[in-house]
Order: structure tokens, then C-alpha cells, then sequence
């Protein structure tokens, strides 16, 4: 039977995939950073989604630690991400290329020495590499341009010492000559996420997001990012060979219709704010303003909390109870406002202290909480 000949590009990831060679990725259990990678690939979701992108596909674990494709059935170029996180201090030249004051020589074990590698083995597709961390870097360059400043450096810009050597160290190990090495190919990025609570950030970023493009689901955000981060976290487990494109695609890719489907999901799951503002208008009927007022306020609080800052438990309290208390109602069909008492007294014996404005505002939280699905909960890494 005649088979109808792969596109040469195609043909390229595929054989590329198949090579250990051409593997420069940690893995999901030796990468200490698993964490920033899932979270700094839904920030990047969001820069493309938000410029307009047509089509795009990224591949977790290809070749480095996040392949950026331009496409999902046709890529003609492709973006290869080594991310690294840094606790503190900048990035220098001796970590990343192994050049030193006392050696210009590169080392061939150092990020951007291996990075310019993985771009070279990419013939069909136009490649380029991005070394990408929280931390700034640190580096000598030709210009007066000082580099801790920058959020974003090509390896050209490094003054002519280090340039001249990592020509000749680069081409030696692309069998080319010096003047053809094109250090223009890898950047070195620094993105402003916090290492210390990435959730946090990447729901503020999606929750502007979501206001831009489904104003009515924004403080769904929490959830939007929860349900990527796992779809990501369980495609760089599946770390095993793909023997064709839509293998790989299937296994680790996330491309826009993946993320077009996440969205869609969000209204299939009703917006607990404003489950919330309704089940606060229905017991209040019969409250003075004031307490209306108070707890209105408290819970928008609450609710901001949760969304912004993913603070789910902020008085870690024992939700079991809670959740039964709930589950009754809903089996008995008992009146909310029964319901609500309940759960009042649940809180109140577990938090004696907290006032009783709060403790209304917790109470309706958790009731919503107990009564209407979310996104599954981040596995700890």
C-alpha cells in the first residue's frame, strides 16, 4: 500500500524524539523546578493567547524541558525552553556557559552550551533556544546596558571576549566555523514569578486574563490554572518515546485547542462568587443592614483571598464536619437557612474567637463550597 510521505519538518521531531541524543530534560522527578516549569507554561499560554496567536502547540519534556511549536499540524519553527529556577542572587557566566575570569573556554555541560546543541539539531524547522529563570542574570556585554536590569539578553550581546569564544567552542561542536554561529539564537530570559508562591501569581495573571475574555468567569481563575497545571504536571510524567507527532501531541502536547476546551469547561461550573452574593441575598432577608453590610463585606474578602491569593483554608479549619452538615441538607432537602445555622455552629466550636460577621461570611463560603464541583486539587509536587 502506497503511505503518503511525511513533511520533512514532521519527519524531523520524530526522528529528533526517537534519539537520546537529542534528550536534555531532567524529568519529572529529578527537576527540582517541575513546579516553576507547569507554572511559568501557563503564563506563556496566556502571552500567546493574548497576542492572538492562531495556532500553537507545546510539547513538555521535548528535547528540553518545554518545546514551543507554531503550529499544531504543520510546525515550521519551533522554540526549545531550558527552565531554571534560582533561589536567590543572579545568574553569571560560570553557570551558564562555563566561562570564568580565569578561562573564556565554554564548557559543554553548561545550560547554554547544551541549549545551543538542541537548537543545532534542527534542520527542517527554524530553531531557537530560551534559557528562562525567576533570577536576572549577571553577565558582561559589549554595551553600557547594565544586565541585571534586563529582563531579557541574546547571547550576542555579551561583550567580544565571551562571544569570540563561545563562536569557536559552538561551532567546533556544530561542525561549522566560528563566523557562522549565530549566538543571536539563544536568549536568556527572566520572568517574574515568584518561586515562593507561584499558585498566587499565576491566578492573578489568569483572573486579568479571564476579565478580558469571559468577564463572567474571572473568579474562576483559581480553578482555570488548577486544571492546566495538572493537565501539564501529568504530560511531563509521560516521559516515554513517541514514535509519531501525534503521539507526542497526544501524550504531552497543549496546544490552543486544549486550552480553548479548559476555558469552555468554566461554564459548565457555576461561579461560585455569585453563588455566593445569592445564597448571602436569600439569608439576609431578614437581617439588620448593618450585619448585611458586614458580612457582604467579609465575604467579598474571603472570596478575594481565595481567588487571588489561593488561600483556600485561611483559619485551617476541619472541613469534614462541614461537608456532611452540607451533604445532609442537600440529601434532605432542608431549608438554606437551616442549613446555615449548622454550619455556624460547626464553625463557631472550632473557632470560639473568630467573630460573628466572619464566621457568617466563612459559613456561606463553605456551604457554596460543598455544594457545586471544582477543579480537582493540586497534587503536591
Amino acid at each position: 500500500m502506497y503511505m503518503k510521505e511525511l513533511p520533512k519538518a514532521i519527519s524531523e521531531i520524530e526522528g529528533i524524539e526517537v534519539d537520546d541524543v537529542h534528550h536534555d530534560f531532567g524529568g519529572p522527578e529529578n527537576n527540582q523546578g517541575s513546579d516553576f516549569a507547569h507554572f511559568w507554561l501557563i503564563v506563556r499560554l496566556l502571552d500567546v493567547e493574548t497576542a492572538g496567536v492562531q495556532d500553537y502547540m507545546f510539547v513538555c519534556e521535548y528535547v528540553q524541558d518545554v518545546a514551543e511549536f507554531d503550529s499544531s499540524d504543520a510546525p515550521t519553527s519551533v522554540v526549545l525552553y531550558q527552565l531554571k529556577k534560582k533561589a536567590g542572587g543572579y545568574w553569571g557566566t560560570a553557570e551558564l556557559t562555563g566561562q570564568t575570569q580565569k578561562s573564556k573556554a565554554p564548557k559543554s555541560t553548561k545550560p547554554l552550551v547544551k541549549l545551543y546543541k538542541s537548537v543545532q539539531a534542527f534542520k527542517e524547522l527554524q530553531a531557537r533556544g530560551a534559557f528562562v529563570s525567576n533570577a536576572r542574570y549577571s553577565v558582561p556585554l559589549r554595551t553600557k546596558l547594565l544586565s541585571t536590569k534586563a529582563e531579557q539578553l541574546s547571547l550576542a550581546e555579551l561583550d567580544d571576549i565571551h562571544c569570540d569564544a563561545l563562536r569557536v567552542a559552538l561551532g567546533g561542536l556544530a561542525g561549522i566555523a566560528p563566523e557562522a554561529v549565530d549566538l543571536d539564537l539563544l536568549e536568556m530570559r527572566s520572568v517574574p514569578l515568584s518561586i515562593g508562591d507561584l499558585h498566587r501569581h499565576t491566578t492573578g495573571i489568569m483572573f486579568l486574563y479571564l476579565q478580558q475574555k469571559v468577564a463572567d468567569h474571572a473568579n474562576q481563575a483559581s480553578s482555570l490554572v488548577d486544571t492546566i497545571y495538572l493537565k501539564l504536571r501529568g504530560a511531563a510524567r509521560k516521559t516515554n518515546v513517541s514514535k509519531t507527532w501525534a503521539e507526542l501531541v497526544e501524550r504531552r502536547g497543549f496546544g490552543k485547542m486544549a486550552f480553548k476546551s479548559a476555558v469552555q469547561a468554566l461554564k459548565a461550573i457555576p461561579d461560585a462568587h455569585q453563588e455566593h452574593v445569592r445564597l448571602l441575598d436569600k439569608l439576609a432577608k431578614d437581617w439588620p443592614t448593618p450585619k448585611t453590610i458586614k458580612v457582604r463585606i467579609a465575604l467579598a474578602s474571603l472570596y478575594k483571598d481565595k481567588v487571588l491569593l489561593g488561600d483556600e483554608n485561611p483559619w485551617h479549619i476541619d472541613v469534614a464536619p462541614i461537608r456532611a452538615i452540607c451533604h445532609t441538607a442537600m440529601e434532605q432537602e432542608q431549608d438554606d437557612a437551616a442549613c446555615f445555622l449548622a454550619v455556624v455552629n460547626e464553625l463557631q466550636s472550632q473557632l470560639p474567637a473568630l467573630a460573628v460577621v466572619d464566621i457568617s461570611a466563612l459559613a456561606i463560603s463553605e456551604m457554596i463550597e460543598s455544594w457545586i464541583p471544582t477543579a480537582p486539587t493540586r497534587a503536591s509536587s
